[in-house]
């Protein structure tokens, strides 16, 4: 197809042929055109985005959970990573826009800078950058015309990698070349069975005149206007009549390959591209089918290789650029607490809640948080690691009676 855009800004196309007169459309729609064609096969990246999307709604339920030493949260980091990131953005979208830009931004890179605005730290994710990382081997990377909202003046000057959390998901650089490369490849399977089902199923008509192909200037010129005035309109609309004259007859063509491509064929085309994502990407492949079948093994994989993964990098992450050796050595740690995001019944965990308690696994208020119930404050027990006689090791027999268990915290009476 050749293109010519004039002087007024009018666009011709010509679909090939010298003699065929070019369509002049505005070059907004030329782009309009040009855009649809790229999307229209593009199942590939349909499928990453939703893959994507499942992480992200799972970690956006997930709280991050920083401690200094065993048991000393540091509230403050906690508030900016489960609260309020800055002060344009609520936590669910800061987290969306993090694992979004991990996943399908720059190299596969999410950058988050820290910047402190009266006293205090704000999070900011970055939109561009400049990264040095050769210049010298074995120092930290450097971080420079780091833009945020599009503005490289909120942060000047150099940051190394101890100053920013930089999140990258590993595996991405290496499916996108395999994803890129069958993207091209599923484009023209789809192109092709669309073509097939466009031609088995499309109607076509034989118009019989009892002439030879000879004849006048004027003969032809009648039949053209015929076909063009009349026979065209009937065929293409509904409701209509169509003059038949004498010599004139208009018949069905029948499609003789029985073989052609139908709709079975390319909903197989985009099952494929939907199976080769889910398996980069440690999806189950029934999360992108919709399919709620077993669901309960299927969310336990999706949990192991899908949503940990991503998770543990972010705490990981989080831990190296926020905790010091000494709060490590003390039991400091950062954690994803992805147990928010299987949907709890109150009701059908009694059993096992009330197992989890007697056997000094979690104290009540810990149960509280995991069903999305608020902490009992001042009452001590509720905080108290408890144990039913028949867990302890002077226990015995079925009596579920509460007391403190020998490595539980003394019960308050």
């Amino acid at each position: 197809m050749s293109t010519i855009i004039d002087f007024l800004g009018n666009v011709y196309l010509n679909p090939g042929g010298t003699d065929v007169e070019p369509e002049r459309i505005s070059i907004k729609d030329a782009v309009t055109r040009a855009h649809a064609a790229t999307l229209q096969y593009e199942w590939i990246e349909i499928a990453r985005h939703m893959a994507v999307g499942y992480v992200i709604a799972g970690l956006q339920m997930c709280p991050i959970n920083i401690c200094s030493s065993a048991g000393q949260h540091r509230k403050e980091d906690e508030y900016l990573w489960n609260v309020r990131p800055n002060p344009n953005q609520s936590r669910s979208e800061f987290i969306a826009r993090l694992v979004d830009e991990a996943y399908f931004g720059r190299n596969g890179k999410a950058l988050v800078v820290p910047i402190k605005r009266r006293g205090k730290y704000e999070l900011w994710l970055a939109d561009g950058w400049t990264e040095d990382t050769y210049q010298n081997p074995g120092q930290p990377a450097k971080y420079e015309n780091i833009s945020i909202s599009g503005s490289t003046e909120v942060v000047r000057g150099v940051r190394t990698a101890d100053d920013v959390y930089v999140f990258k998901v590993a595996e991405t650089s290496r499916w996108r070349v395999l994803l890129l490369a069958l993207a091209s490849a599923y484009e023209t399977m789809a192109k092709s069975a669309v073509e097939a089902f466009g031609d088995k199923n499309a109607r076509r008509w034989l118009l019989d005149v009892d002439a030879a192909m000879t004849g006048t200037q004027k003969e032809q010129d009648d039949i053209n206007s015929y076909l063009r005035e009349s026979v065209a309109p009937f065929v293409s609309g509904n409701d209509l009549a169509l003059p038949l004259y004498r010599g004139f007859a208009l018949r069905r063509a029948e499609n003789e390959n029985k073989n052609a491509g139908s709709m079975l064929d390319v909903l197989q085309i985009r099952q494929d591209a939907f199976r080769v994502v889910a398996n980069c990407m440690r999806i189950p492949y029934s999360f992108l089918e919709g399919n709620v079948n077993n669901f309960e093994t299927v969310f336990d994989e999706f949990l192991t290789f899908c949503l940990d993964p991503p998770a543990r990098m972010i705490a990981d992450e989080i831990a190296a650029k926020s905790l010091t050796y000494n709060e490590w050595a003390k039991g400091g740690t950062c954690v994803v607490d992805t147990t928010h995001v299987r949907h709890v019944d109150l009701f059908a965990a009694a059993d096992k809640v009330e197992k989890l308690v007697g056997a000094s696994i979690d104290t009540p208020n810990e149960i509280r948080a995991f069903t999305g119930q608020e902490r009992v404050v001042g009452v001590p027990h509720m905080d108290e690691y408890q144990m039913t006689k028949n867990h302890s090791k002077a226990g015995g027999g079925d009596n579920d009676d509460y007391s403190a268990g020998t490595d539980a915290a003394p019960h308050k009476q």
